[in-house]
């Protein structure tokens, strides 16, 4: 079983450092880019949605492939264009996809992806699928306010296509979750709203992120490292055996508190923020096709990855090429 190709696309505006200067004079932007690493971002146009993005991202995909063999398409977003129906299946309608595939959306975050391909592998794995699509769309820049000194340097709106089949080479998996729902209110739409005052029941139209930021990261920094030492165990491997660390691309603070945690060495961590910023589920598909392009995933390697975040939600798998 393998990951047999990615494909992904970007919002179709861009946003540097200069007008987050040019919008909040007050920014110390240079600071900004040391902690967060992120120079450009891209963010949606007017017409462009979590669904646009997801299809231009599965067509670009199915170029190469019969799409008339996929069994399988799993959505992962928390942007969709609406609730009712599945985006899913308006996109297996879209980029007609069989009839007989299953198809269904997976609502979760910066863990989504490593969920979707959990699932994924179960059901090739289980003999239910010969193939799925795993693909993963977020939009949270329309959710923020131009002056979130937070959200708005880190965010952006990006869409990836994976195809996950039943091959003879490679693997997928173990995998490890853990889940703190305390935490939920550190990572939200409509701070403080959670329930009682939630976008479904207020019908609230624009709503707006909240991060606080220092409390995401104390959850990250006394979990990942945790559950990364549980994966590798149930694995039964060393950080030895890992020939690269893709983690979830929330910013440089991030990924230099893990690389230092866990004694890893720099070249053995994937980062790709500087030009892409943080795409929520999809940092992990996009930091895996940049490293193939570059030539730095060849067969025979050992991955490790490592989505964690809004929830509080983590989820690590093993990847054999």
């Amino acid at each position: 079983m393998n990951i047999s190709d990615i494909q992904f696309v970007l919002g179709g505006r861009g946003e540097g450092l200069d007008t987050l200067s040019a919008d909040n004079a007050s920014w110390l932007v240079d600071d900004i880019f040391e902690k967060t690493g992120i120079r450009d971002r891209h963010l949606t146009g007017k017409n462009e949605t979590a669904f646009t993005m997801a299809r231009a991202a599965t067509e670009e995909l199915l170029k190469n492939i019969d799409r008339d063999t996929i069994g399988g398409l799993i959505f992962v977003t928390q942007s969709p264009d609406s609730q009712i129906p599945a985006t899913a299946c308006v996109l297996q309608a879209a980029c007609s996809l069989p009839k007989t595939a299953l198809a269904f959306d997976l609502n979760q975050g910066c863990s989504g992806f490593v969920y979707g391909l959990s699932v994924a592998s179960s059901l090739i794995a289980n003999g239910n699928l010969e193939n799925c699509l795993l693909v993963c769309a977020e939009t949270y820049g329309k959710y923020i306010a131009p002056d979130d000194r937070a959200c708005r340097p880190i965010f952006s709106d990006a869409a990836s296509a994976v195809l996950i089949g039943s091959g003879e080479t490679g693997s997928i998996g173990p995998f490890v979750f853990s889940t703190d729902g305390n935490g939920a209110q550190n990572l939200m739409l409509a701070p403080n709203a959670l329930i009682e005052n939630g976008t479904a029941r207020t019908r609230e139209t624009n709503p707006t992120l909240h991060m606080n930021g220092a409390k995401v990261l104390h959850f990250t920094m006394g979990q990942v490292p945790k559950f990364t030492r549980a994966l590798l165990e149930k694995a039964s491997l060393s950080i030895d055996d890992i020939d690269l660390f893709i983690f979830h691309q929330a910013s440089n603070l991030v990924l230099d508190n893990l690389t230092r945690l866990l004694d890893l060495a720099d070249k053995k961590v994937v980062r790709h923020l500087e030009s892409y910023g943080n795409t929520v589920s999809s940092t992990i598909p996009i930091a895996l096709e940049l490293e193939r392009r570059a030539g730095h995933i060849r067969p025979g390697m050992t991955l490790l990855l490592m989505g964690f975040g809004v929830g509080y939600s983590l989820a690590g798998g093993i990847v054999r090429t």
